[in-house]
């Protein structure tokens, strides 16, 4: 547990009402609107004004910042009920997001996202003394440094093992029509998500970004499984690399000309198995469907957890820190620089998949 940094004068002025700003940041979750619901309700426990970020950090950067009608559930469903979304952080952004905060008279900030939105809550923060910042991990991804997990990852993760089961339940239906099938889940430099089929699917063979692909090896395992029972499930994440390292899968730039999106990493591989192995190969994806599914219970009730520790932390007179979750779900903090760190991938422990990295996730389930 960390020591967090008290803030400066102007969040506790004597006698004024706080007014803390929420943002949802980044991808969407399933349980991202429980995190929200679960600021607002340690906000209305202190009777402090809450105040949305429409939009995510474009909203903040050009100042859309509304009032919260008290008594409405913004907590309800996936998706992100402010609006979230992604912006190339800079100078600029930085600006006019803290021109917006003072007229705005805004006294701290609860920002809820991942790696990204942890600096750029540290950049608030450090730019003006007198904000107070305080994080809430979200991603599905689980690459967010300095908590065991992050709310939205039980959800995606549950999903994940459920379909690729599904998937091969059918696919061995048609044994001796199709011979494998190649299965994509998100996950561009972390296999977290990718790692969680083995939990629905033990025999599929799990391609992960920490894991350079040998050519060679893949087509070789792939036909010895064929050999063996008929069928080959593969799971991909998005962001693997051949040995040569290379990206797999096709990259494009969005309409903008200035960020690559990921994908078709499964149809890839599809089309190099049926070239050399003769195989009857099809190419799925999950695509977006983990992180807009239905939550589990457990991970709703630990995101809403999350949210209204976050909101306790502000009132509590605590900036610069994140909320981090233990593994035996205890709620504490790390610095928002250890999360924005960097991303934090599958520990080499877990790269076989094999009952460590079963005992580390059944229990999320």
């Amino acid at each position: 547990m960390t020591t967090e940094r008290s803030v400066g004068p102007r969040l506790f002025s004597p006698g004024k009402r706080m007014r803390v700003a929420i943002g949802q940041f980044g991808g969407p979750t399933p349980v991202l609107n429980a995190t929200l619901g679960g600021v607002l309700c340690g906000c209305a426990a202190a009777d402090t004004e809450a105040w949305g970020i429409f939009g995510g950090p474009r909203g903040l950067a050009a100042g859309d910042l509304r009032p919260l009608p008290a008594g409405g559930d913004w907590s309800e469903g996936p998706g992100a009920r402010l609006g979230a979304g992604r912006l190339p952080w800079g100078p600029a952004e930085r600006e006019g997001a803290l021109a917006a905060l003072r007229a705005h008279h805004i006294d701290g900030l609860v920002l809820i996202g991942g790696n990204g939105t942890m600096g750029l809550g540290q950049d608030l923060a450090e730019a003006d003394p007198g904000l107070a910042v305080v994080g809430v991990p979200k991603t599905i991804d689980n690459d967010l440094a300095g908590t065991d997990r992050a709310p939205g990852y039980r959800s995606a993760a549950t999903f994940t093992a459920r379909a690729c089961a599904a998937l091969e339940v059918d696919l061995r239906a048609m044994i001796g029509f199709e011979d494998v099938r190649v299965v994509e889940v998100m996950g561009r430099r972390a296999g977290w998500l990718a790692a969680a089929a083995v939990a629905g699917s033990p025999d599929a063979l799990v391609l992960l970004p920490e894991v350079p692909v040998d050519p060679d090896g893949f087509r070789t395992e792939v036909a010895e499984r064929h050999r063996r029972s008929g069928t080959a499930l593969v799971v991909v994440a998005e962001g693997v690399r051949w040995a040569a390292g290379a990206e797999i899968g096709a990259m494009a730039t969005d309409a903008r000309g200035s960020r690559r999106v990921y994908g078709q990493a499964a149809g890839v591989l599809a089309a190099a198995l049926r070239a050399d192995l003769g195989l009857a190969v099809r190419a799925e994806s999950l695509g977006f469907l983990p992180r807009c599914y239905l939550a589990t219970a457990a991970d709703w009730a630990e995101a809403a957890a999350a949210g209204r520790r976050g909101a306790e932390l502000l009132m509590a007179g605590c900036s610069g820190v994140m909320v981090s979750i233990e593994r035996d779900g205890e709620l504490t903090t790390v610095p928002l620089t250890t999360a924005a760190a960097g991303e934090r991938t599958l520990p080499a422990a877990f790269h076989g998949l094999g009952q460590a990295w079963l005992d580390w996730l059944l229990p999320l389930l």
